[in-house]
């Protein structure tokens, strides 16, 4: 696929015999993103068929074991299998530390160049493979959190064939100049870029990491083609989600809602529920497309 997500790891804090911890690839032409990287990261890597090498970035949503505890050992697999390509790793306040401690007292380095960015709230990044990302405040209690903003980098322009044909415009080299800014000229008519071309729109996905529901989210996911929602709980645990700083799944759904974002997906289950169906139900009540994360799902955004 040129442009899609596969969930790692889609369980809260303990691991399932189905759900592992936090995990999500952000697939984009061959380029991965990492989102979180909790235990297990590296083995779910490898069942889905995806290799270390081709990750360009990781973005930690905030310094709980359950989402940063396998970033060590995926940077040390990717020094055995021979990376010598700068990473980018970025996340909150105390992630340099947390690393800087870890290398410290296992007395290795990675061989590789290591960019380690510390984000504050609403700071923007250029990713390697091209896209924006944003980093947003989230309510996670104390623990320093953010959620992320990916914006896909702009498209090349699609020409309207309906458009065309009534100008006389076949396919061919005039479409790539018309797509490139330039005006042609058929049978004497002299034809604008503006008049045949579109602008194709952009994917836009937010990943929330671990939080209680929030204006920020609303903020940060207004327009996204997919939102991807802590959903800890139904809603008849509300006090407990909220006490532990997490959501609901109407929460999500609610958020989803008020942004106006497309596709909402659950995420950080609670390992009790072994079936999704109380969590999909809930939150379907106040959005109409939701999607229940499951370990190894790929959602195919543009294939």
């Amino acid at each position: 696929m040129e442009l899609g997500l596969v969930f790692l790891g889609s369980s809260a804090a303990v691991p399932t015999r189905n759900r592992g911890l936090p995990g999500i690839v952000v697939v984009y032409r061959g380029s991965l993103v990492l989102l979180d990287a909790g235990e297990g990261t590296q083995a779910r890597l490898v069942l889905a068929g995806l290799s270390p090498l081709k990750i360009a970035a990781i973005l930690i949503t905030h310094l709980h074991g359950d989402h940063v505890f396998g970033l060590p050992g995926l940077l040390q697999s990717m020094a055995m299998l021979g990376r010598r390509s700068l990473l980018l790793v970025a996340g909150p306040r105390g992630l340099y530390g947390f690393l800087r401690e870890v290398f410290r007292y296992t007395a290795w380095l990675p061989p590789f160049p290591l960019y380690v960015a510390e984000l504050a709230p609403w700071e923007k990044l250029r990713l390697p493979n091209g896209f924006k990302a944003i980093a947003f405040p989230v309510d996670h209690g104390a623990v320093p959190a953010l959620g992320y903003r990916l914006v896909e980098p702009p498209r090349r322009p699609r020409i309207s064939l309906e458009k065309a044909k009534k100008l006389g415009l076949r396919p061919g080299p005039l479409f790539s100049r018309l797509q490139r800014g330039e005006p042609v000229v058929v049978d004497g008519r002299l034809i604008r870029p503006e008049e045949v071309v579109e602008e194709q729109p952009r994917t836009i996905i937010v990943y929330t990491g671990d939080t209680r529901p929030t204006g920020s989210t609303v903020e940060a996911a207004r327009g996204a083609t997919v939102l991807i929602h802590d959903a800890t709980f139904t809603s008849n645990m509300a006090r407990e989600a909220h006490e532990q700083g997490h959501s609901t799944a109407r929460d999500a759904a609610i958020v989803a809602s008020q942004a106006g974002a497309k596709i909402l997906v659950l995420y950080h289950i609670s390992a009790r529920y072994d079936d999704p169906e109380p969590l999909l139900r809930e939150a379907r009540t106040y959005h109409p497309r939701v999607v229940v994360a499951e370990d190894l799902l790929s959602l195919v955004l543009r294939p």
